[in-house]
């Protein structure tokens, strides 16, 4: 989680005014008691009516509480701005784990940038502790630069940037399972 903190303290460095006064915004009103923190009860009470079901929860708070003392300074605070506004908010779909997905995850590349990704931490991953109607997964990093390659040789005339991205996908599974003889799926 560290990692998170130390990105979202980056990514507030680098915000206009008017992006900071949101972040600030955003803060005063999870605040409920104006005492400048926000608490386990402020935290679970809002986000329960904001919707965000899965880090509506006291785990997910006692992560993003650094120094333990039961309440989200500004500081700590802006890892779950920072999470909320990048949209990067992801929890395992497993069988009921639920883990927060820190860093490296698994996502379904049938389901990815549809109505619902499905993504998974590499224990569920690993333990094949899910069920799911599809059986092709990338970890994020693999998914970002097979986009990123898909993207720079989007030359193919006719071509939706979809479509590139699919093959480009599809090629790169059957280079790996083909030249390691492990399945990635």
């Amino acid at each position: 989680m560290e990692e998170i903190h130390e990105t979202a303290k980056a990514y507030y460095n680098n915000l206009t005014e008017d992006q900071k006064d949101g972040a600030n915004n955003m803060f005063q009103s999870m605040d409920l008691n104006g005492d400048g923190s926000v608490s386990l009860s402020e935290y679970l009470e809002i986000l329960g009516k904001k919707g965000y079901k899965l880090s509506n929860n006291p785990k997910f708070f006692t992560e993003l509480d650094r120094d333990g003392d039961g309440n989200l300074d500004f500081e700590e605070f802006l890892s779950l701005y920072y999470l909320i506004r990048s949209e990067r908010l992801l929890f395992c779909d497993g069988h009921g784990c639920g883990a927060f997905l820190k860093g490296v995850y698994f996502t379904c590349v049938h389901c990815f940038q549809r109505e619902k990704n499905f993504d998974l931490c590499p224990s569920c991953f690993s333990g094949k502790n899910f069920l799911h109607n599809h059986a092709t997964f990338l970890d994020n990093f693999a998914l970002l630069h097979f986009m990123a390659t898909a993207y720079s040789n989007n030359k193919r005339e006719g071509a939706s940037e979809a479509a590139v991205v699919g093959l480009d996908i599809a090629k790169f599974i059957v280079e790996i399972t083909a030249s390691t003889a492990c399945s990635i799926m």
